[in-house]
């Protein structure tokens, strides 16, 4: 709960950033990093972080394909993943202003595959698939955060969902995404 509220506490300072209107970087020759995690310092295992890294290049306007690498662990399990990812931007509605920042993609689809290790209560390597879907609110022409929920679906049981081993997971996602 401790981790909710600063995680709230940098969701509210970054909405109060004034920027002037623009367009964001969403165009073919664009290029993303994306940055997204989670720290808790008292999980129940022990301290427990979850890091994930993304690069992107946009193909075509609002359409980007790259690559991704994953890290995470506790004092029970730990894993480390790579894989890659594809990503279409929606447009808003012509006319459309946002409330805050420069600019907002309403809704964006993702998809990704990837590899996992998992050292749960014996190594386990996966194949990964992911499925993601949520908005992104630009604070600058070249920086958004992002909300987003991910869906995963794992070649082996790899996750546990109340003390019971599964191969699915289902989590909702705050991240950094710049473009250059």
């Amino acid at each position: 709960m401790k981790s909710m509220k600063w995680w709230l506490a940098a969701l509210a300072c970054c909405l109060g950033i004034p920027a002037a209107m623009g367009e964001a970087l969403l165009t073919q020759g664009s290029n993303e990093i994306g940055v997204s995690g989670q720290l808790d310092l008292s999980g129940v295992a022990g301290t427990e972080f979850d890091v994930q890294g993304k690069y992107a290049y946009f193909f075509w306007d609002r359409a980007s394909m790259g690559a991704r690498a994953s890290f995470g662990n506790n004092d029970w399990w730990s894993y480390f993943g790579f894989g890659l990812t594809a990503e279409y931007n929606f447009p808003m509605p012509e006319g459309y202003q946002p409330l805050f920042g420069t600019d907002m993609v309403p809704l964006f689809l993702g998809t990704a595959i990837d590899y996992r290790h998992v050292n749960l209560d014996e190594g386990s390597d996966a194949l990964v698939f992911g499925l993601e879907a949520g908005s992104k609110f630009f604070l600058t022409d070249s920086t958004a955060l992002v909300l987003s929920m991910v869906a995963e679906l794992g070649t082996e049981d790899i996750y546990y969902d109340k003390d019971e081993p599964t191969d699915k997971n289902l989590m909702f996602q705050l991240g950094l995404r710049f473009y250059f």
